[in-house]
Formats: C-alpha cells, sequence, structure tokens
C-alpha cells in the first residue's frame, strides 16, 4: 500500500509568498490571459432549477440576455455530471419520471419519459448515469412482504423511436453511478450486512454484471478520474479503481486532521488535468464559514483551500458580498481563474459567482450577484 502526505496549502501565506512578485508583462500575458468565455450557469430560485448564460473575460463578467434551451423544473432529486452534459430526474405527479439531458456547450435540451410503464408512486430513484443514448438509473421500490424493499438497475436505450428498456434485479441498495469505459460502477450498500459498500460493475457491451467488489464500510462518494478511472472517496483515504482490469491500483491514506473532505462536497467539477474543485465543508474551523472553496491535485495529492478570509475583506465578505456559503467551485480554463459560486445570508434565494486567480498568484478579480444560487456551471 502506497501512503502519501497531504500537504494543505494556507491562502494567507501564499498571498505573502508572491506578494512582491515584479516580473514583467510577458509571465502576465503566458499566466493570466483575457479571452472571451461564456459561462453557462444552473440556479436555484423558489424550489426551481433555472438556466442563465453570462460573458466573460478575465476582467469583466456580465448577464447575457439570450434565451436558453433549457427548461425551468423542481429541483431534482438526483443528477449526473459528464463533461458538458448533465442529466437531471424528476418525479411527476402521475408517479412517471423525466430525466432531462441537457448539453451545456450546445445548448441542446433532450427530455424522456421514465416508469410510466410501472406507475409506482413509492418507486425512489438513487443513481443515475448516462453515455450517448443510453441512461441508466438505479432505483428501489416496496416489496410484497413487511418493509421489504427490492432494488433495480434500468437501461435505457432511447436511440429508436420506441425506447428500449431493461430492468435487473440487485441485491443491494444503489447509491451512486458513474459511466466510464463502457462499464457503469454503482455505488451500492448492503443494509444486512452492517451497511458494507460495494463497487457493482455492469458491462454495457455485453449487458450483463461482470463484478462486485467489496469496498468495506463508509464509502462517501465516487468520483471519475481523467484517465476514466474510479476514485472512491473515504474519510480517511481514497483508492483509485481501474476501469479496465478492476483492481484498486492505488491507496492513498490522508494525515489526521488534513482530510480534505471532497467526498462530502456538495458539489465538484474537474479540469482537463483532473484536478478536483468542490465546496469543502469546514466544521468551522479555521475559518467563519461552513464550506469553502478547495482544489485537489491528484497527482501531487495536495488540497488547496481557499479560505474567504485571506482574499476578501470583512466589509465585503459580510456587507457588499453577505456570503453564507459556498454551492459550487469550477475553473475558467481560457482565463486561468477560479469561478465560486455562494448564497448570500439572510436572502434564501439569491446568491452570486465572484472569481480569483488560483496559486501561485493568488487574488480576487470580480464579483457579480444573481438572482438565484449557484447549482452547476459549465465554462466554455
Amino acid at each position: 500500500m502506497q501512503t502519501y502526505r497531504i500537504y494543505f496549502l494556507l491562502l494567507a501565506l501564499l498571498l505573502v509568498g508572491c506578494s512582491e512578485n515584479t516580473d514583467g508583462d510577458q509571465e502576465s500575458k503566458e499566466e493570466f490571459p483575457n479571452v472571451d468565455a461564456t459561462y453557462s450557469l444552473l440556479i436555484q430560485t423558489n424550489e426551481l432549477l433555472t438556466q442563465i448564460n453570462l460573458n466573460a473575460d478575465a476582467e469583466t463578467i456580465f448577464l447575457d440576455p439570450g434565451i436558453s434551451e433549457f427548461e425551468s423544473s423542481s429541483l431534482p432529486t438526483v443528477t449526473y455530471r459528464d463533461g458538458s452534459e448533465i442529466s437531471i430526474f424528476n418525479s411527476q405527479t402521475d408517479c412517471s419520471g423525466i430525466v432531462s439531458l441537457y448539453d451545456f456547450k450546445n445548448d441542446a435540451l433532450q427530455k424522456t419519459i421514465v416508469f410510466d410503464d410501472l406507475g409506482n408512486c413509492d418507486l425512489e430513484v438513487r443513481a443515475l448515469a448516462h453515455s450517448g443514448n443510453d441512461f441508466y438509473i438505479g432505483y428501489e421500490v416496496p416489496g410484497e412482504g413487511l418493509k421489504e424493499t427490492l432494488y433495480y438497475f434500468r437501461t435505457i436505450d432511447i436511440s429508436n423511436s420506441e425506447p428500449e428498456i431493461v430492468d435487473i434485479e440487485l441485491d443491494k441498495r444503489p447509491l451512486q453511478a458513474i459511466f466510464s469505459n463502457n462499464m457503469v460502477f454503482i455505488l451500492s450498500v448492503d443494509l444486512e450486512d452492517d451497511n458494507r459498500n460495494y463497487l457493482t460493475v455492469f458491462d454495457t457491451v455485453n449487458e450483463e454484471f461482470v463484478a462486485d467488489i467489496n469496498l468495506g464500510f463508509d464509502v462517501l462518494r465516487l468520483f471519475k478520474s481523467e484517465g476514466g478511472n474510479i476514485i472512491v472517496s473515504y474519510p480517511e483515504l481514497h483508492n483509485i479503481v481501474s476501469s479496465s482490469s478492476l483492481a484498486i491500483v492505488k491507496t492513498t491514506r490522508y494525515e489526521d486532521g488534513k482530510e480534505p473532505r471532497f467526498g462530502d462536497s456538495e458539489s465538484s467539477s474537474s479540469d482537463e488535468q483532473g484536478n478536483l474543485y468542490y465546496s469543502m465543508p469546514t466544521n468551522f474551523v479555521g475559518t467563519s464559514y461552513p464550506t469553502i472553496p478547495a482544489v485537489f491535485d491528484f497527482e501531487t495529492n495536495t488540497a488547496i483551500l481557499y479560505y474567504y478570509e485571506n482574499f476578501l475583506s470583512e466589509q465585503e465578505q459580510s456587507v457588499e458580498f453577505k456570503i453564507a456559503r459556498t454551492t459550487m467551485v469550477s475553473y475558467d480554463a481560457k482565463n486561468n481563474l477560479i469561478v465560486i459560486g455562494y448564497k448570500k445570508s439572510g436572502e434564501p434565494d439569491k446568491g452570486g459567482l465572484l472569481r480569483i486567480r488560483p496559486i501561485p498568484n493568488p487574488a480576487f478579480i470580480d464579483n457579480i450577484d444573481l438572482s438565484g444560487v449557484p447549482f452547476q456551471i459549465y465554462t466554455n
């Protein structure tokens, strides 16, 4: 087992270190480009999920009044994000459901009705993934016996006018799904075995389950690495499972008190280098905020924490921006900026986006107030 030390780089120290940087314009052109970019942002307002566009460069950001193909919906119970696409499941009053597949990059929306064949109002979707014209849904329904629950894995092929549906019964509760390398990796829990976690693997080419990997206990969440491998997050470590051999190829343990906690994050996104941008729970240690922006580099196993107190004044934090907590973190690769979504204090349906330069030259750039709380963003 390989063990790595996790270093938390404190932004206050980095600000001091870069304050005397006097390199010329050449460094600014390379590290701080100024390129036109578009942000496609999902926000939640009054229990609804809506979409807005913003135009930006490295110095300014403003709302785009254009109309999007995205249709407002109630807040989803389950979502799945893969690159520029996000799939969203919403229950319907007739006990069916709708999966909305939205392509941020091309502003394209596709909606598919699901579970209208069952008509079971007690059905609960717990996991969702997609790839191309295929959806993969893990769900549960009450059984016939007292307190009996049945678990299923449904595949839906919508490439034809009449969707092709296949249901496969599971022996454990599905919690999350990720598509990679023509496989669907399902995080599941065995409620009859002290809540032991498993990684159940479905081969989409041969349409069969090929593995049921015992993950032990206390798995928090699955992530997909830059190379398509599966990252299994625990409170005290993370494992990397090869998406081809299905073997655990790397284990990284954290020092006590220095856990990056990306498995506890409400939302996350990755850049092309595989760095993970996420809102990190703090338990109010070292900050007055319950969640702060963070970036985890899987190559160096380093977590970088961006404390608001280190790049905003007290006036900006509490009066001008009214930051209550971080709701999403992303990266504008064109302009080398970290984009942070936050919820405002005292205004439950208001939020904002602020942008900062990343290390080694961290600095606050700008902020824009929004008529909703940032949920997911795609930068193009």
